[in-house]
């Protein structure tokens, strides 16, 4: 597998938005498969451009996996191109930063999915720790793991405004 991403495509206003995905290529195993950039938390209107990319790639996906509360919105089975996809949903059993997809070629794969909301930055970060040959940490830990945001703040400014902050919660 190489390592990708969809690029961004300018086109007119009814265009769907670029896919955002990142593929471990070709090297040791890792426990992920790469990482996907949804543009929101709804499923059944996300999930079928994923589909059509991977279905190329690494045959038919026939069946996904998630965790419900990650998403606003689920199905049982989402129209995909030619094929419906089912949907599974599980509320504390699944890692809520992961999709785990299954295909009548390879039995699974799993990606981890970056908040829709996550700055640029981030994502890109994470991206690129998901899609690392070799990688063996969950997506929760990818995500949890995460250094802080940069910052443009002096330090002396983030001091006091940590202070002010918990100053305030004690009146």
């Amino acid at each position: 597998m190489a390592t990708h991403t969809i690029p961004a495509v300018a086109a007119g206003p009814q265009a769907r938005p670029s896919l955002r995905l990142a593929l471990t290529p070709d090297g040791p195993q890792s426990l992920l498969a790469g990482a996907w950039w949804p543009h929101s938390r709804d499923l059944v209107d996300q999930l079928p451009d994923l589909i059509a990319e991977l279905d190329g790639t690494w045959g038919r996906i026939t069946r996904v996996a998630v965790a419900d509360a990650a998403w606003t919105r689920l199905g049982h089975s989402i129209p995909s191109g030619s094929h419906d996809v089912r949907v599974n949903w599980y509320d504390h059993t699944h890692d809520p930063f992961a999709i785990t997809l299954f295909s009548y070629r390879i039995a699974q794969w799993q990606l981890l999915v970056v908040p829709p909301a996550s700055a640029p930055w981030r994502a890109k970060q994470l991206m690129t720790a998901a899609a690392q040959p070799g990688n063996h940490r969950t997506a929760r830990a990818l995500v949890a793991d995460g250094p802080e945001p940069p910052s443009t703040t002096p330090t002396r400014d983030r001091i006091h405004i940590r202070t002010r902050h918990a100053h305030d919660s004690l009146a």
